[in-house]
């Protein structure tokens, strides 16, 4: 197969496959709201889709790397985005919403595997851009399915974002099917249970997971999280809860793109992470304050974009000094730890904002930012 055949296929597979899960990811809070769930309920809810991605990303990676098999996975992730969208616009209650939005994290964890096949059909000098362009891939499938889905949730219903994320889940399923892998990865030693060890201690890996763990819980504690729930509070329709995340997306888009290329011959490593975190720490303690939506949506902006130029970052590091073997491993630790941090994050301000007031979840999220902008300052190369 033409090498840019094959990176068409799997590149729109990826797009389909975030799409269904992110089609209704807007009005997953103020849905389990209307379903009568509590603060604290609606943070275990949102967290649940975390807590799959941390428990079983890097079992995933062990097992692809020791198959060195990739497509079977893609093909049952595609599977999972089917079944759990249409649980959840079958059963239409709180706890069977938490079962499937549990089911639908673990057809995420596939991206394990889609990242590093995708990162597979270029040289080791393009890492970054390779995953620049596959971060703006999944950021352009999500952005795109929150736009469409805030306004089949307006015009339609919040129930029929989910039926629409069945949908698509098919056009992922049937891509995924034509996808065909590296013979390197396939040929490759199956790894050794005792290497998975070692590779966690890779000193990237080790760094770039702390970030990712706190990058993570900032995004999924406010933008995928409880900004829904501000934004309702302020009178915003299913429509503008739809842009909402769009607007937090298109940046993130854009900066992806960017990091790994245009950026990085402007600034350093290390500028861009610390400068990306100060972005999203300020686009989360200023939510408090806001009194309108357009200020609302600034700061989705704002954190988008700070969010894109740090997560294909992130993503290189993990795998900077890793074989090409043993890269599902490192890249299922890297995404178990940051699935850390998407499900702490909700369940943390879930928890704060039902005992202390919601403003205080979102400044704690901010305080996180900050801890992660000092840590990366004293950590992350300043020239690469």
């Amino acid at each position: 197969m033409p090498a840019m055949r094959r990176e068409v296929i799997l590149g729109a597979s990826i797009w389909l496959h975030w799409f269904s899960l992110f089609a209704y990811l807007p009005i997953v809070p103020t849905y389990a709201k209307d379903l009568g769930a509590s603060y604290q309920m609606i943070g275990i809810i949102l967290g649940s889709y975390g807590f799959t991605q941390m428990a079983l990303r890097l079992p995933l990676g062990i097992v692809a790397d020791r198959l060195g098999r990739r497509r079977v996975f893609l093909v049952a992730g595609a599977a999972l985005c089917i079944v759990s969208a249409f649980g959840m616009w079958l059963i239409r209650d709180a706890v069977a919403l938490l079962i499937f939005r549990m089911l639908s994290g673990v057809a995420a964890t596939v991206w394990v595997v889609q990242s590093v096949l995708f990162a597979s059909y270029y040289t080791q000098a393009e890492s970054a851009k390779a995953m620049g362009l596959v971060s703006a891939v999944v950021i352009c499938g999500e952005m795109v399915a929150m736009l469409i889905g805030g306004v089949v949730a307006e015009f339609y219903g919040q129930e029929q974002t989910f039926l629409l994320a069945a949908v698509v889940g098919v056009g992922a399923l049937a891509l995924c099917l034509a996808i065909r892998e590296p013979a390197e990865l396939r040929s490759a030693a199956p790894l050794r249970l005792a290497e998975a060890a070692t590779i966690a201690r890779d000193r990237g890996l080790g760094l770039a997971s702390i970030l990712g763990f706190i990058v993570q819980a900032m995004s999924y504690a406010t933008a995928f999280g409880f900004v829904p729930l501000v934004a309702k509070n302020l009178g915003a329709s299913y429509a503008e809860i739809g842009l909402l995340p769009t607007v937090y997306m298109l940046p993130g888009m854009l900066a992806s793109m960017f990091s790994g290329t245009v950026f990085l011959r402007l600034f350093s490593e290390r500028s861009q992470t610390v400068a990306g975190l100060l972005m999203m720490a300020a686009s989360c303690a200023l939510v408090p304050a806001v009194n309108g939506l357009p200020a609302l949506f600034f700061l989705q902006f704002l954190g988008g974009f700070g969010r894109g130029m740090v997560y294909p970052l992130l993503m290189v590091l993990c795998l900077r000094d890793i074989d090409a073997g043993r890269k599902a491993t490192a890249m299922g630790f890297f995404q178990a730890a940051y699935g850390m941090g998407m499900f702490v994050g909700p369940l943390a301000v879930g928890e704060l904002s039902q005992t202390a007031g919601l403003d205080w979840g979102f400044w704690a999220v901010g305080l996180a930012g900050l801890v992660g902008a000092a840590v990366a300052f004293a950590a992350t190369p300043g020239k690469e």
